[in-house]
């Protein structure tokens, strides 16, 4: 069918064609006549439309098809009268008159219809019947070779020919049949009677590219039409031109050879709140080209997998732009009898550099920092403070103080109060009542006491004195002798108070010459008594009988427990 195509082309051309060394020939079946390349035929019985063209391709090539006056003109010459009508191959489809076996419609310069075709039955003979077939007049006395278009149900003979072209007859194209001879349409890039050569591009204009190299593949010979060569860069450097160079049909490459240019990354920048610094030792942003990136302080990278990015051979950097973002602090919870503020709360982001200040409620106050701040750490600057209710300080613990408060001492909470007493011998130094007020403040002091003193005691002239201690407080004693030839006249023993007063008066000494001194001497406990303590307790013995037993005290004096102590150190001495 590729050949009858080829034909049907070349004939439409109406080129004058030479009719001679025409022959007949008969057969049972057919009548036939052959020319160089190809050979007419028609049948000896009729047949309609689609059998005439089945029989055609079954015995011969195909069914004819008329596209020029000569070929016309040769057949109306060679084929017998009989009914004078013969099917050609032209049929109406899709409305269009149409070669067979090409489908392609019919030129306005190949129709060949007879005088008022045509006419599709426009003559109401019949009606509802379609002219969609050709037939050609043979041998007709009027209009002969022309075409008239008919019902395919007609019987009519049929007009078939055969091809003359061999599988062999064009090496590297199609054989084309004439009438009287055939040739070679060669396919592009070959030439010669039977397409056998091949067209050849320059060897020389193919050279290897700086950094690449290239391949070249021969179908029909060593650089010859449609040859192909290939190029490829080294890694990191890429093609001008990334189609091969083909051999043409021209005798000329598809392209100028390419060069091989370093391969280049996308240009990167500096991200906000940070810094990057590259290193390019083959070019800015190219193969190999590496750049490292930093935040300022108080963000951190994100969006990367690596602080620093490389530019591979492919011409991408190896992973993707990282960028800075603020360091987060942990939210902070809520204040505890208080409140936290924040600055941009409203994000609910705690930034670096953002701070938060805390506040207490009524009735308590801060322990701890007033405000922290979000620092590069992604802590905050101090430990979150607390809220405790307000207090005063326990005035308990000092030394003899006796201490009444209007609540527990671990409530003292604003307006509460305390009142303050001394123990006996101690008077209080300070206010007697405090307030504890809105500050967690006592509006006062607290006050301390004082052990009671009373006034420095002198020996009476002629005599001596002896006190307990050496500073004369609250409990203090101090008693009095005379020299020789002087009796004491006065309190022999005085005690200090809780009210800083001494229990008599100072006694002194007066002159007593009919008075003797009496002396005792004796062993105690396998010892020997001093002499100034037994005459002390002698004498004070000898007063205590004279006076019935009873030591007398000041009207004023409360003073038991010393009095009894001293009463018991005179027994042990008797």
């Amino acid at each position: 069918m590729a050949f009858y195509s080829e034909l049907l082309q070349l004939r439409g051309s109406k080129t004058s064609v030479s009719w001679t060394n025409l022959t007949f020939l008969c057969s049972m079946l057919c009548m036939w006549t052959s020319v160089d390349s190809w050979s007419y035929y028609h049948s000896n019985t009729t047949m309609n439309w689609q059998d005439a063209r089945d029989w055609c391709r079954e015995h011969y090539t195909d069914m004819v098809a008329i596209q020029n006056q000569e070929e016309i003109e040769h057949l109306n010459s060679w084929l017998p009268k009989k009914s004078g009508y013969y099917w050609i191959g032209i049929r109406k489809i899709n409305h269009i008159w149409t070669w067979v076996g090409t489908n392609k419609a019919l030129t306005e310069e190949a129709k060949n219809w007879a005088k008022g075709e045509p006419n599709n039955a426009r003559n109401g003979k019949i009606r509802g019947k379609n002219e969609d077939c050709v037939e050609m007049y043979i041998k007709r006395d009027t209009q002969p070779g022309t075409w008239n278009d008919e019902r395919c149900e007609k019987l009519k003979t049929a007009l078939c020919y055969t091809a003359a072209c061999k599988n062999n007859s064009c090496l590297y194209g199609n054989c084309v049949e004439t009438i009287n001879s055939h040739k070679c349409a060669c396919f592009d890039g070959f030439y010669g009677e039977r397409c056998e050569q091949v067209i050849k591009c320059n060897k020389e204009e193919v050279t290897v590219p700086y950094k690449g190299s290239v391949n070249c593949t021969h179908k029909y010979g060593d650089f010859s039409y449609d040859s192909l060569c290939q190029y490829s860069c080294e890694e990191g450097y890429q093609l001008s031109v990334s189609r091969p160079l083909t051999c043409t049909a021209s005798e000329q490459w598809s392209d100028q050879p390419p060069t091989c240019e370093l391969v280049k990354c996308q240009e990167l920048s500096s991200p906000a709140s940070g810094s990057m610094k590259c290193s390019d030792p083959l070019g800015p942003s190219s193969y190999q080209s590496t750049c490292e990136f930093t935040c300022d302080e108080g963000y951190s990278l994100v969006g990367s997998s690596s602080n620093t990015l490389q530019c591979d051979g492919s011409g991408f950097w190896n992973s993707s732009q990282p960028f800075c973002v603020a360091i987060q602090c942990p939210a902070l919870q809520e204040l505890e009898n208080g409140n936290v503020k924040c600055e941009n709360d409203s994000d609910m982001k705690f930034s670096y550099g953002h701070t938060c200040t805390f506040s207490c409620g009524p009735g308590y106050r801060l322990v701890g920092p007033s405000g922290v701040t979000c620092t590069s750490a992604a802590k905050w600057s101090e430990e979150v403070p607390r809220c405790e209710a307000i207090t005063c300080n326990n005035p308990e613990g000092v030394a003899h103080l006796i201490t009444q408060c209007s609540h527990p001492l671990n409530e003292l909470l604003p307006d509460s109060s305390c009142t303050f007493s001394c123990e006996a011998g101690f008077e209080l130094q300070g206010a007697h009542i405090i307030q504890c007020s809105e500050d967690g403040q006592w509006n006062k002091a607290i006050p301390a006491c004082k052990a009671v003193r009373c006034p420095l005691l002198e020996a009476p002239e002629n005599g001596h004195i002896n006190c307990s201690n050496s500073e004369l407080v609250y409990n203090s004693w101090c008693s009095f002798t005379c020299n020789q030839d002087y009796s004491l006249d006065g309190h022999e023993l005085l005690i200090c108070d809780h009210h800083g007063n001494w229990t008599g008066g100072k006694p002194i000494c007066q002159a007593s010459p009919s008075q003797t001194t009496a002396i005792a001497s004796g062993v105690v406990a396998g010892g020997t008594l001093s002499l100034s303590g037994i005459s002390l307790a002698m004498w004070i013995l000898k007063r205590m009988k004279q006076s019935g037993s009873k030591f007398e005290l000041s009207s004023n004096s409360d003073i038991e427990t010393p009095l009894q102590v001293f009463k018991n150190s005179i027994d042990s001495l008797i």
